[in-house]
Formats: C-alpha cells, sequence, structure tokens
C-alpha cells in the first residue's frame, strides 16, 4: 500500500516535525459504507521513529481508520537536536498540534492514541492535560515507572549534576536485544539509520523522570478507555508500572493483557505475540466506534 502523504510542520519551538498519513482512500475502500470509522495518531517511543509502525499502520487503514504519526522533535526526520529535550511537554505539545490538524479535516470522527514505549508515557500525558480530547488509547508497554537500577537516589544526584553541567552527554545505552525476540527485527532495528543508536543523554533522563513522576502524582486522574498491552519480560520499560496503573487509574473501561515471555516491542514480536496484540487492537476499536 502506498502512503497518501507525507509533510512537516513547524512546532511551537519553530522544529520541522515529519509526518506520515497512511492511505486514506484504502481506509474508505476498505468499508462498505464509505465512512471513516476513526482516527488513529501513532506515538512512538524513544529513539525510533514513526516508519517502524508501517505494517500496523496498514492494518488499521484496512480496517477503515485513518492513521497518522509523526517522528518526535530530535527523532527520525523531524528536526532538533538527536534524542535531546528539555521538558517532555515539548513532546506533548506537537502531539496536540499535529492532532489539531486532523481534526480539523475530520471534526466528527472519534480520536484514539495508540502509544509504544515513551510514546506510551505521552499519551498518558496528552490525557491528563485534555481528558475529553481523545476517545480513548492504547498502550503498548508504556514506560511508567523508571527502571530501579538506573533511578537510585545517587544515580538521580548524578543525573541532575551532569543535566546541568553536559546536557546532551549519553550516559546510559540501550539494549538493542531487549527489543523484540525476534532477530530479525533486531537486526532491522540496529541497522536502521534513522534509529538514534547512541545513549540516554543526561537532561532527556532529567525529563524522563520528571514525566514519570507526573504520572505517578495523577494516574489516580486517567479516566478514559484503556488497552494496555505489556510483556513480562520486558527489560525496557518495567511491566509493573502498568500494573500499577490497572489498579490506580479511575477509569472503568480499563483493560490489562499481559504477554509472559514477550519483550519491548509486542506489535514486533515473535508471530504468535504480534498477531494476538494486531487482533487485542482491532477487537478493542471495533467495540468502542460501533
Amino acid at each position: 500500500m502506498e502512503v497518501s502523504s507525507e509533510w512537516r510542520f513547524s512546532n511551537k519551538n519553530g522544529k520541522k516535525i515529519f509526518c506520515r498519513c497512511w492511505n486514506e482512500d484504502s481506509a474508505l475502500k476498505s468499508t462498505s459504507s464509505g465512512q471513516l470509522k476513526a482516527i488513529v495518531l501513532i506515538v512512538h517511543g524513544f529513539a525510533e521513529h514513526c516508519l517502524w509502525y508501517n505494517e500496523l499502520a496498514e492494518f488499521l487503514v484496512q480496517e477503515s481508520y485513518l492513521v497518522v504519526a509523526h517522528d518526535h522533535v530530535g527523532h527520525g526526520q523531524s528536526e532538533g537536536d538527536r534524542a535531546h529535550i528539555n521538558d517532555f511537554s515539548e513532546y506533548v505539545g506537537d502531539i496536540f498540534q499535529h492532532a489539531d490538524m486532523v481534526k480539523k479535516t475530520h471534526p466528527k470522527l472519534p480520536f484514539y492514541l495508540i502509544g509504544h514505549s515513551m510514546g506510551g508515557c505521552l499519551s498518558i500525558m496528552a490525557g491528563l492535560e485534555q481528558p475529553d480530547y481523545f476517545q480513548g488509547m492504547i498502550l503498548i508497554a508504556p514506560a511508567i515507572i523508571p527502571d530501579r537500577n538506573a533511578a537510585s537516589p545517587f544515580k538521580i544526584f548524578m543525573g541532575k549534576l551532569l543535566a546541568r553541567m553536559f546536557p546532551q552527554l549519553p550516559i546510559i545505552k540501550l539494549d538493542s536485544s531487549a527489543v523484540s525476540r525476534d532477530k530479525a527485527v533486531v537486526k532491522k532495528y540496529d541497522d536502521d539509520p534513522l534509529v538514534y543508536h547512541s545513549g540516554l543523554k543526561a537532561r532527556w533522563g532529567l525529563a524522563f523522570l520528571s514525566a514519570l513522576e507526573k504520572i505517578k502524582m495523577e494516574q489516580e486522574n486517567v479516566d478514559w478507555p484503556i488497552l494496555n498491552l505489556h510483556g513480562e519480560k520486558d527489560a525496557l520499560c518495567d511491566p509493573e508500572g502498568s500494573k500499577m496503573l490497572q489498579e490506580k487509574a479511575k477509569s472503568k473501561d480499563k483493560q490489562l493483557k499481559l504477554y509472559p515471555e514477550a519483550y519491548h516491542q509486542l506489535h514486533n514480536e515473535l508471530p504468535d505475540v504480534k498477531d494476538s496484540v494486531y487482533k487485542e487492537i482491532k477487537t478493542w476499536l471495533a467495540e468502542r466506534v460501533k
């Protein structure tokens, strides 16, 4: 399937943000009513970019959803210092700026988010900022709590010091083998020039911890439909965070499905998990856009 459009918008800091909309004509042809069911905005994770969601987006297009995504500032084909941010509110602002543009062209369609990893964190932050903007969200291995080893009091103290003195200093390198049990996916990740392969930067790390603290303090205000999917062997985003959100969130429409042996990118996992994830997403959306 061909992509219908790619474009860029200037965010509030003047950075050009790369956007993609998957083929709207194909989505329209997939429904007997000739109408789209809903808008789905995919919010990607740290270090990656929106092209990693081609397969998932095309799957949703065939189910008659309008699917859009963008590369976060400093990621993929967007402008900005690589994988650097002062505050996660900058990412969230770009989500709303993009969403506003899409909403103007389809004002009556329901609007959903799919957020993976850091994108899950950002999706929750967006929901907390404007609870009535989206009709619900799907979280795939969301970042909700910090890694216990990386967030010890001493390491946080040193991180704050480094963030002030050397904000763009790489301090922690991600283990790409933890992305998926599918070795072909890991190789694709390692070989992708648009993926950021250096370590987490000091200032980004501090901003990340601040975002997680915000979610911890406000998670009881999460009062919208959520489907949360998480691998229990995820070494990059602790599944205990998803369990905590399931317990604390006020929403009466919340589902958590755990995959016992799965790693981080459930949508790029081994076929049994990947197929299940796609089915869960399809069913959950279909039940809410009737």
